[in-house]
């Protein structure tokens, strides 16, 4: 029975690429597990599966990838009749064999539920859809598991150019030339509420995400551990919607029983509490009153849920940190628009989300739906738009009183840690369909000499699949300069910015000649992890919407642990345009070509290299020292704009990321 069903699944799934020597009927005849459906209690057919991927591991003659192909295969095979019993066995395999940690196994293959953010339906839902004999399966088992593969070369014939070239040519090459007026533009970015905060609890603790009631270092605190001096020791404290503060209530912490106290507004290992958020939305209020201008919209580029373990990321504390930031920011910003992406802590579970066409988006219809009804209620989208946000994976397309337009798209389309993105990687580039709606937008744009700004969340040079990484650089190439103004991201929570050049990626790429565009990602509001919190804001051109300049502000989070409770100080950090000491004229935008010569200038001056990292983190006092080799991959970084680049000048310049 099993040596026809595996027949049939071959024959079902022929990908010449395949091994020819790994013979897997017989590992799985070996087994002999009955394939009729309730021909066998549910537990015997856990175990007998169970040892099935322990007989795919024991095989001497498989190389890894081949055993973690098998195992998509052998999971596959069972997706077709009982993929409810996937996530009870790969987890049960997983710990049993050690194969990962206890926190992986259970996240990864742990069965969803509502109280926590384990994607083992997920992962069964990905191997009903997935052909894991193709280059879905080299991909996965590279990002997924832990390199079992290498990394598949991204096909030179991949293209998407059919989307555009029954069109008309493409506009001049150049962008328009800016007019000698301006307004301005706020720019924010990965919140990340931690909304169990606890002053008192443990900043310095073992787990991925401290300052909470169930994190603490597994060490003891030493008998002579001295106290950090902190005295800002103050819960409940917050902001009303005047932006009037209250301090709170005093906490009595024993400094002696935790390594290092949380204190009230952050601490460097933590997620940001309400009262940090709201500080810094409040100061772009007072800066706004103080120097009396104003924004005409803002931009969010993501990420409002926290980095807390799986286990205490559900679903109602999703939904909840995604109302109470996007309240927070109108109860500020008032009558500002704001238009935003989500990121990838923003869906449950994390970082996934569906194909309409993959049969399983309605698990995740509920976001869109709570995004369309709070920015349509919030007066930043109208009807029509806010509809659109239920159709594109909370994506949109809007124009701005001023004439621009702004595409949201939704990143975790692309994401290397959503399971629905290793369906039809290759076959099926854009099997969301959001580079179809891109295009489209971009083509109407082009025709009507429009301008646009494109934000997502996740800049494509990093934790995007190549393949679509590399057709979303095509798209930038095919519309850039002339429409697409400029591009902006958040995610990586340091301040940077990315350019795109024609070619691979390597030095004799990354001339004027080749300079394509460039990317501005924001630095985050939360300090996790090791930064200051930040924000900033564009002058932009009222006629073309390239950027004129950019000013940073940031907070020193250090300063608020000794402060006895006081409002952090938020202080002006720097300006884009005279920061690097280019020399560059004063009507010209800060375009790609601007930040060709500041990255020029890092990749040749030690000081400029570490300007650039004093300003990503924000003066953090841990800030990288780059005459010590601690900023080395910088200069490929802002010169790569996808995934393939960014490994390309690494390898050439043997670095390691």
């Amino acid at each position: 029975m099993l040596a026809q069903f595996v027949s049939f699944l071959f024959l079902l799934i022929t990908v010449n690429a395949y091994p020819a020597h790994i013979d897997l009927v017989s590992v799985l005849n070996d087994s002999d597990v009955s394939w009729t459906k309730n021909t066998v209690a549910d537990d015997q057919l856990v175990v007998q599966s169970v040892q099935m991927l322990y007989s795919i591991g024991n095989d001497t003659s498989l190389s890894k990838c081949e055993k973690c192909k098998s195992r998509l295969l052998f999971g596959k095979s069972l997706a077709f009749t009982r993929a409810d019993l996937i996530p009870t066995i790969w987890k049960q395999w997983c710990l049993e064999s050690g194969y990962e940690t206890t926190t992986t196994c259970l996240t990864n293959f742990g069965r969803n539920t509502v109280s926590n953010s384990s994607t083992g339906s997920n992962f069964a839902d990905m191997l009903s859809l997935m052909n894991p004999l193709s280059m879905d399966g080299d991909y996965y088992c590279h990002y997924k598991e832990s390199n079992q593969c290498a990394l598949p070369v991204t096909p030179s014939n991949l293209s998407i150019s059919y989307m555009w070239n029954n069109t008309k040519p493409a506009k001049a090459y150049v962008a328009p030339q800016p007019s000698n007026e301006t307004f301005n533009v706020l720019h924010i970015s990965d919140f990340h509420i931690e909304l169990d905060y606890t002053v008192g609890t443990d900043a310095n603790c073992s787990a991925s995400m401290c300052c909470t009631p169930h994190t603490s270092n597994s060490k003891k605190v030493p008998q002579n551990h001295t106290s950090t001096g902190y005295n800002s020791f103050y819960t409940n404290a917050n902001y009303a919607v005047n932006g009037t503060f209250t301090q709170g209530d005093w906490v009595n912490v024993n400094e002696s029983s935790v390594w290092v106290p949380a204190t009230t507004f952050g601490n460097y290992k933590c997620d940001a509490p309400e009262v940090l958020i709201n500080s810094s939305l409040h100061s772009i209020g007072d800066y706004q009153k103080s120097n009396n201008i104003s924004f005409d919209f803002a931009i969010f580029t993501g990420d409002l849920v926290d980095h807390d373990e799986t286990a205490y990321t559900g679903y109602d504390m999703t939904v909840e940190s995604e109302q109470i930031i996007f309240r927070d920011i109108k109860n500020t910003l008032d009558e500002v628009p704001v238009y935003s992406v989500l990121g990838n802590h923003d869906t449950f579970p994390y970082g996934e989300i569906a194909q309409e066409k993959s049969g399983f988006q309605n698990k995740f219809d509920w976001n869109a739906e709570l995004m369309s009804d709070l920015w349509y209620d919030y007066g930043w989208l109208n009807a029509s738009e806010a509809q659109q946000v239920k159709t594109h994976y909370t994506g949109f397309s809007v124009t701005t009183k001023q004439g621009l337009k702004i595409i949201s798209l939704n990143s975790n389309c692309w994401y290397m840690k959503n399971h629905y993105a290793y369906w039809n990687t290759v076959e099926d580039p854009d099997s969301f369909g959001q580079f179809e709606f891109l295009i489209s937008e971009l083509l109407d744009s082009e025709a009507n000499d429009q301008r646009v700004w494109i934000i997502y969340h996740i800049p494509v040079s990093s934790d995007i699949l190549p393949p679509q990484a590399k057709l979303f650089g095509d798209v930038i190439e095919r519309f850039s300069p002339y429409t697409i103004a400029a591009i902006f991201n958040g995610h990586t929570h340091r301040d940077e910015f990315q350019i795109m050049y024609k070619g691979n990626g390597t030095s004799d790429t990354k001339t004027e000649d080749n300079i394509v565009n460039n990317a501005w990602i924001c630095q985050a509001v939360t300090p996790w992890v090791e930064n200051n919190p930040g924000w900033r804001y564009y002058e932009i051109d009222t006629e073309t919407f390239s950027i004129m300049n950019a000013y940073n502000f940031y907070t020193k989070l250090n300063e608020t642990f000794t402060n006895n409770g006081s409002e952090p100080v938020w202080n002006f950090e720097y300006s884009s345009r005279t920061a690097y000491n280019i020399d560059w004229p004063t009507n010209a935008p800060l375009n790609a070509t601007y930040w060709h010569k500041v990255a020029t200038s890092i990749g040749s001056s030690n000081g400029t290299l570490q300007t650039y990292e004093n300003f990503a983190k924000r003066f953090s006092p841990y800030t990288g020292d780059c005459s010590t080799g601690a900023c080395d991959t910088d200069y490929c970084y802002v010169t790569s704009f996808y995934v393939d680049q960014y490994a390309n000048c690494l390898n050439e310049f043997n670095i390691t990321s």
